[in-house]
Formats: C-alpha cells, structure tokens, sequence
C-alpha cells in the first residue's frame, strides 16, 4: 500500500508540476509534441491533436516537449514563429518558471482543504493564566475574550495573532465573565503584552508579543498541601481526580474553584477517581496507571476565604508525577507527590517555568526545594541529562526526566465561517512553509546545515507511507510539503534544473544575445553532475536512516 501512496503523492505533484509548462506553453501558440508522467518506455499513449500524452513506466519525474526546445531541432519555416526558442524572452520565462509556480501555489489548495476539514476551533476563552505574565491578576480562567481593542474575536488562535502582533502595546480586552452566583458579566480590562524574543530552529528569531494566557483548562486533578487538611482528612490524595461535588458534576479545575470557592466549612460529598499503578502489566509489556472510582465526605475547615485553601486543596501543576530511578533527579532525591517549591533558591511558578529554567542551564548543578508530607528540605545537587541530537551533529540537548501530571482540555466551538478560515489559514501556512523551506535551504548552501539533513526517494517514499496510513487529511498535508519543496529545489540555478533555464535566461537579457551552444552543452554537464550528487548522497542519508529498522528487523546477519 505504501508504493500507492507514493505513487499517487509522486504522480499528481509531477502533473501538477508540468502542467504549469504545458497550459501557458499553449497559451503562447507554443506547439507542444509530448506530456509526460514519468520516465523510459511509455505504458500508455494517447494522441490528441499535435500533443501526445503518455504514462511511462518510471514515476520518477515527467516532461514537457516543446517544438525548438532542443536548440539542434530543425524546423520548417511555418512552424517556426510556434517554436519555443522562437518566443520573447519573457515568454519562455514564463513557461519555465510556471511549473514550479504551479507546485508553490498547489499547496493552498491543498491546505485549504485540509482546514476546511477543521469544523471547531479553540473557543477564545482563558484556560490558565501563567503566574508572573501581563495577564496574571487582570484576566481570570474562564473568561471568554469578546474583542480586543474593538476587534471582535470568534477564535483563540485570533486573539493569540493580535497579541503576538503587538508588544508593549497596551490592549483593550472585553470579557464576559461568570460571577459566583453564576451570572455574567461584561468587564473591560487593559493587558499590555511583553515582548517574547524567542529562538526557532535555522537560527530563526521571532519578537512576539506574550501575555501568558494558555487555551488548555486543567482537569480537576488536585494536590493535597498537608498530611493533617481536611481534604487527606477526607481520604483524599494528590492526582486524584475529583468528578462530583454535592452531586455537581466536575470537569475542570474551574468546577471545581466555582463549587468549593464558596464553602464556609459545610460537609459535601465528593466523588473522585484515584490513579492505581500497575508495574509490568500484559505479562510485563507496560506499567499501567487505572483509575478506580470512589467516593467521600469533605468538611472544609469554617472561616472567610477561598474554600478549596480551607480545605488543603492546590493543583497538581507542581507536584512530581515520576522521577524514574537512575535518572539524575532520582538520584537527587525528587519522589512521585513531591511539590516543587523553588529550584537554586528561586521561587517556581510552574512546571513550565521550572523545565524551561533546567533546560537553559544543563551544565549547572540544580538544587530543588521540595515539600513532602507537610515537611520542606532541599535536595541533593543534580546535573540534567544531555543527548545527541539526531538533527545536528554535534549538539546535545538536554534531557528532562521527572514528570509532573496535569491532564487538559479545551473548548471547541463550530467553525464561525469554515470557507474563510479555511482560506487564510491555507494562504498562511503555504507563506510559512515556503519561507521555512527557502530558508532551509539557504542554510544549506552556507554549510550551517549538515547535508545529511537531505533526503531522497526512499524518504519521500517512507513518509508517503506513513501519513497515508493516517488518513485523507494528513496524506494531502504532507504532499503540500513536498509540493513545496519541489518547487523550491526546481528553482535553484542549477543547469538541467528549471532555475538553471532562468539563469540562462538572465545572461541573455543581460548580453542581447543568447549563450552559446557549447557554454550551455558544458553547463548541463555540469548540472547533471550536481545533480548525480545530490541523488547520491541523498541516497546515502535514506539508507543510514533506514539502517536501524533493517538491522531490527533482520539482525546482525543483514
């Protein structure tokens, strides 16, 4: 199945590719003689009108043949005013740049598709707010954003553009809000956004604005902050996960904020489910974690205040979910239901802060400040781990082995208008994908990336695979990826490339003349040769990538 999948992916960017030559080739009165898929023998052939169309029996590639393409082509003076060579410079540029403009554009098409598959978007509602960030104390979880500075917002990806677009811009926000009584109200507040200067791979720097509002709700999944609260009182423990208070249902920490918040010490019921390790289940395949469903009475301690404090009751954001023995930070003494309190004497915000915070200092001894069963010490100094990176030689990365455990969600509404969205979302991602790409290859050229990062055929022909085992969507998305490539590779000034016919063209805008026969023999020597290299060495990286599975898979004697 995967030689169809990569028939098909190989084939239609092929036609689309060449279609671009031969529809404005005919649309000068040039005569075209031969459209054709593929390489070597032809399977089938069809003759209409002055053009035979063909299949060939290699789908490695596919051309267009056009009357005076091949400057030794003898042609009767009638047909020579319809020769290629015969049209205006900027004609013939045309006809060649068309086709890899054809698989540059075929992406929007392709990605539109694909986003007009999407039939909900993220709600523009505050899931978390990151302690320290503009929005901390301004915006609240649960807010659901209705404009921004007049601008109306139906999707937070919208409202995370015009954030990004604009740091240290103060932003006028409109929120409806739910009051505890369970009304909403209207509430316009100014967040000004920092500017985040963050750095992309291929030494990208992008300056976005942040206000450190995320989508995703926590699911009420709690910590217990003391051994004596009333919620371990209760029988409750950290991770577990509660489902009903009083009969109400719970989905979110924002549930359960809204149903405890106001207890002033009344006994509620509670149900929850509590996650249970099972080490080397299926006969010792996978370690298991069930969650088995109970029930109890929680009194939150009487008093004014928020009643889930009463109660003992925090998130689990900051509470140690793994630390797998062996690892660096087990070694150091991080246990599962440790809570992180500060890392080298400074306070943790989050989880998010604190792996941010050990990955830019991998070669620093850590110490962590934890506290575990009502009781605060700091523990050993530990190094993080560091990895080779399987992108760039030479680097390592480094390695984050204890876990905290905060399941998410978020809301989905209906697409407001799937066509338009549809369509600046394909505009957008084909933009950034090109320019991704071109930048790729730049770094290429200037050596700042390996060569070894180049792929070929096989890789083309294992990622068809993949994503067209996946589904429709998946599979049209990455054919929007390679359609890009290629039409990128084809424009590079290479001779036997469509970049290296553009290059010629050039010359001979810049000299009146065209290049000689010979310089141009030699030149496509030359390009082939580039090109058997490149065809080599990609060959080269398939196959190292491929070894691994082969020597799995057939062992040592491969």
């Amino acid at each position: 199945m995967d030689f169809v999948y990569f028939v098909v992916l190989v084939g239609v960017l092929i036609f689309v590719h060449e279609v671009g030559h031969f529809a404005w080739a005919k649309f000068f009165g040039v005569k075209v003689l031969r459209f054709s898929l593929g390489f070597g023998p032809a399977i089938v052939r069809l003759r209409r009108g002055e053009t035979t169309y063909q299949i060939a029996v290699v789908p490695l590639g596919g051309y267009v043949t056009m009357l005076g393409e091949n400057p030794r082509d003898r042609i009767a003076a009638e047909e020579e005013s319809r020769s290629f060579r015969a049209q205006p410079l900027w004609k013939r540029l045309v006809i060649v740049v068309a086709g890899p403009a054809m698989n540059l554009l075929f992406p929007v098409v392709l990605f539109f598709v694909v986003a007009l598959g999407k039939t909900h978007v993220e709600a523009p509602v505050v899931g978390m707010v990151q302690p320290g960030m503009p929005a901390d104390g301004v915006l609240q979880a649960g807010d659901r954003v209705v404009s921004i500075d007049d601008e109306e917002v139906e999707t937070f990806d919208q409202m995370r553009r015009i954030v990004a677009d604009r740091p240290r811009e103060p932003l006028r926000f409109v929120v409806m809000r739910r009051e505890r009584d369970g009304t909403e109200t209207e509430h316009a507040v100014r967040v000004t956004p920092v500017l985040s200067v963050e750095r992309r791979p291929l030494d990208v720097v992008e300056r976005l604005g942040r206000i450190g509002v995320l989508s995703a709700q926590p699911a009420a999944v709690i910590g217990v902050r003391h051994p004596q609260s009333a919620a371990a009182q209760s029988g409750l423990r950290t991770f577990d996960v509660l489902t009903s208070i009083a009969g109400k249902p719970v989905r979110r920490w924002l549930d359960l904020e809204r149903a405890l918040g106001p207890n002033r010490g009344d006994l509620v019921p509670v149900s929850y489910l509590r996650p249970v390790r099972i080490e080397r289940a299926l006969g010792g395949l996978v370690d298991l974690e069930v969650f088995e469903p109970r029930m109890g009475l929680l009194t939150p301690e009487g008093g004014e205040g928020d009643g889930l404090e009463r109660a003992g009751i925090e998130g689990s954001d900051l509470y140690v979910a793994d630390a797998p023995p062996g690892t660096p930070e087990h070694r150091a003494g991080l246990r599962r239901g440790d809570r992180i309190e500060a890392l080298d004497g400074h306070r943790v915000l989050s989880w998010s802060s604190l792996r941010v915070a050990l990955a830019s200092a991998p070669d620093v001894e850590h110490v962590v400040r934890v506290r575990r069963d009502g009781r605060t010490f700091e523990t050993a100094a530990f190094r993080i781990e560091q990895e080779a990176s399987a992108e760039e030689p030479g680097e390592r990365l480094p390695v984050i082995h204890v876990r905290n455990w905060l399941p998410v969600q978020r809301d989905l509404v209906p697409n407001p208008s799937r066509v338009t969205f549809a369509m600046g979302d394909a505009v957008r991602s084909t933009g950034e994908v090109v320019s991704i790409t071109a930048l790729s290859i730049w770094r290429l050229l200037q050596g700042r990336v390996s060569l070894d990062t180049i792929g070929g055929p096989v890789m083309v022909y294992s990622v068809a695979g993949e994503y067209g085992r996946k589904g429709t969507l998946d599979f049209l998305w990455v054919m929007a990826l390679v359609s890009i490539n290629l039409g990128l590779l084809n424009l590079l000034p290479i001779p036997m490339l469509d970049g290296g016919h553009v290059l010629f063209f050039a010359i001979e805008g810049v000299m009146r003349r065209p290049l000689s026969l010979r310089v141009r023999q030699v030149a496509s020597l030359a390009g082939l040769t580039v090109l058997v290299l490149l065809m080599v060495l990609a060959f080269k990286n398939d196959v190292q990538r491929l070894w691994p599975v082969l020597s799995a898979r057939f062992g040592d004697g491969f």
